[in-house]
């Protein structure tokens, strides 16, 4: 914020009415077009990473929101205005009222909203709940506008350009700016421009399905395009050693294809020649492991002191069960005299630190009630699409559903709104799956496939 700080009034002033001017026109414009919404809320962690400089794990806690940190909540809060006009838009002409899921959502980001009141870190807790409640917002204005499957393949095709966008421009970093590609603190672990190589092994993971999806509507030269990306995304997720996202994403390939081939013969012969070539990498990744890959412990399969974190996370869980210490607290408990540990970011008490674990950080967060309505947000929408035939649309839905909800296990990747592009793209995917079951089906000539066939009696077409 340098740049803003050193700015006379005039130049402030002019700045801002531009400013002004452009959120205005978005708005104005999205109101026509949502899709222009979901383009910005999909870009605003990218705003963040690209405009936020890289700082060492240890300077996190002390470093002050930079011009990257402002742009996304800026994002964030102009898209949930417009969800709010898209909303009474759409709903000034219906007569019924608004669905029970988007009033359990809502009642969920206003009780965090109200934890506040007694959390251990109120700045954090506001910030991130009021955040949170401007996603709402926008998600509100997104379950409305999704009335066809015609508008659901536009928001996927939107997030596979996005996504498409920023594996390239991860690989131009990877040439032209080695020094911020690569993470301080494991210098083995390639990062790109996102802020952990954590978040780019869990930014992989969620563009494989979409891969899937997208691969058999393309043209032959498209397709070898696309394997070209895939292999280009295996190649940076390794780089990354993220393997609790390796194992997540092998886990969303079978499941992908169990949810795509119904029980036969066939199928069974697919499933298993895919399950061979993955156990062919993984013997590989063991035998030949890479620097990315190698911890301190030597045991590929270390969980990395995460199960010291989940000890400590039971222990004080037990002793707040009802209300817990406020939404999106974080490492704060840690400042408990019990478990500072000085000199480590990890066990310093920062708001900013990871539990390593979405269940038990939302149990921290809210205590058990908390917990509770947060699961069935994700389990109602996620019984309604599964219960779907099979076909390209529930294959994508399922799989990142699945994805987000496995690797929570090890990192707190789906409990926040907007605030990691895991949680975003979570949320964004559960109203669609919410929404998945209600939407007019089109002609299946017209409807994008899905890597896949699925039989039927005469033959067998893409789901």
């Amino acid at each position: 914020m340098s740049f803003l700080e050193n700015c006379d009034i005039l130049t402030f002033t002019l700045l801002s009415a531009i400013v002004l001017l452009i959120a205005l026109f978005i708005l104005f414009y999205s109101l026509k077009r949502y899709e222009l919404a979901i383009v910005f809320i999909l870009l605003s962690p990218w705003a963040h990473w690209i405009f936020t400089p890289g700082v060492h794990e240890g300077d996190i806690e002390s470093a002050a929101p930079d011009f990257g940190t402002y742009m996304r909540v800026s994002i964030v809060v102009l898209v949930g205005i417009i969800g709010v006009f898209q909303f009474l838009k759409l709903r000034s002409g219906g007569r019924n009222g608004v669905p029970f899921y988007l009033l359990l959502l809502g009642g969920f980001v206003l009780y965090a909203l109200l934890s506040t009141i007694y959390s251990i870190d109120k700045k954090y807790t506001f910030v991130r709940s009021s955040e949170f409640i401007f996603f709402f917002f926008f998600l509100l204005g997104f379950y409305y506008w999704l009335k066809d499957k015609t508008r659901l393949d536009k928001t996927l095709n939107i997030y596979f350009m996005i996504m498409t966008c920023g594996i390239i421009i991860n690989i131009i970093a990877l040439v032209l700016f080695p020094s911020r590609v690569w993470s301080w603190i494991m210098p083995d672990r390639f990062q790109g421009i996102l802020e952990h190589p954590n978040t780019l092994g869990a930014f992989c993971m969620l563009s494989y399905p979409v891969l899937m999806w997208k691969y058999n509507s393309l043209s032959p030269i498209g397709k070898v395009l696309l394997l070209f990306l895939f292999c280009t995304v295996l190649f940076m997720h390794t780089l990354s050693g993220s393997r609790a996202s390796l194992v997540t994403s092998i886990l969303g390939f079978f499941l992908w294809y169990l949810i795509i081939n119904r029980a036969n013969l066939y199928s069974l012969a697919k499933i298993l020649s895919l399950a061979l070539i993955i156990l062919s990498g993984v013997v590989l990744l063991l035998q030949y492991r890479p620097a990315s890959l190698k911890r301190e412990a030597a045991d590929i399969t270390n969980l990395t002191g995460r199960t010291e974190f989940w000890q400590g996370c039971i222990q004080l869980v037990k002793e707040r069960p009802i209300t817990g210490y406020g939404y999106g607290v974080g490492g704060k408990i840690w400042s408990d005299p019990r478990f500072y540990k000085a000199g480590q970011f990890l066990w310093s008490g920062s708001a900013r630190a990871s539990l390593h674990n979405g269940y038990l950080s939302m149990a921290i967060g809210l205590g058990f009630a908390g917990l509770l309505i947060w699961l069935s947000l994700i389990l109602i929408p996620a019984w309604k699409v599964m219960r779907l035939e099979p076909c390209g649309h529930k294959a994508l839905v399922v799989v990142i559903l699945f994805q987000g909800m496995v690797l929570n296990c090890f990192e707190t990747s789906i409990v926040s709104g907007s605030q990691i592009i895991t949680s975003l793209v979570f949320w964004l995917f559960l109203v669609m799956a919410q929404r998945l079951p209600l939407l007019p089906s089109p002609d299946r000539a017209n409807e994008l496939p899905a890597v896949g066939f699925v039989p039927t009696r005469r033959r067998y077409y893409a789901a």
